[in-house]
């Protein structure tokens, strides 16, 4: 499932990917001897390892930020924001097309990134670019979510 979410933006392959029950870890060739070794010894599998990528929910693939970072670097689909789009962004806002200040592509998955390369987080194209005050872009994972997250699951709680 990681490999078919990678494909959407790049060509190359992540190596040393470790899946545990539905989740999915980078886990170094050093680290994962290890844990094989600690496997066998305490007669039990690793609950966690190395540095999360992402997870199945459902017949969905969600990645995470670190999966998101690594990709960012490889692909060549990606959208540039201006600085008032990336906040809006960050907050969980769909990005519009005069926010966009370079695109190279027109359709399907794209990295989300400011003016500086970024990665702010991933969306699908689900406009036109011509039409300046339409969503160009879809927010379907952005670096806001964890913290909006857990404000909402704190809520309350003062």
């Amino acid at each position: 499932m990681i490999d078919e979410f990678i494909s959407k933006f790049t060509e190359q392959k992540l190596l040393h990917i470790v899946k545990i029950g539905r989740a999915y870890y980078h886990v170094l060739p050093e680290l994962r001897k290890r844990m094989e070794k600690a496997d066998s010894s305490l007669g039990r599998e690793a609950q966690y390892a190395g540095v999360f990528l992402g997870e199945e929910k459902g017949k969905r693939f969600m990645p995470s930020i670190a999966l998101l970072d690594t990709i960012g670097r490889a692909t060549h689909r990606w959208v540039m924001i201006d600085d008032k789009a990336e906040w809006l962004f960050l907050c969980g806002r769909d990005v519009f097309a005069g926010s966009v200040m370079k695109a190279n592509v027109k359709s399907g998955m794209v990295i989300v990134c400011n003016r500086r390369k970024e990665v702010l987080g991933y969306g699908r194209i689900a406009g036109d670019i011509e039409k300046k005050d339409k969503v160009y872009v879809r927010n379907l994972l952005d670096r806001g979510d964890f913290l909006r997250r857990e404000m909402s699951r704190k809520k309350g709680r003062y």
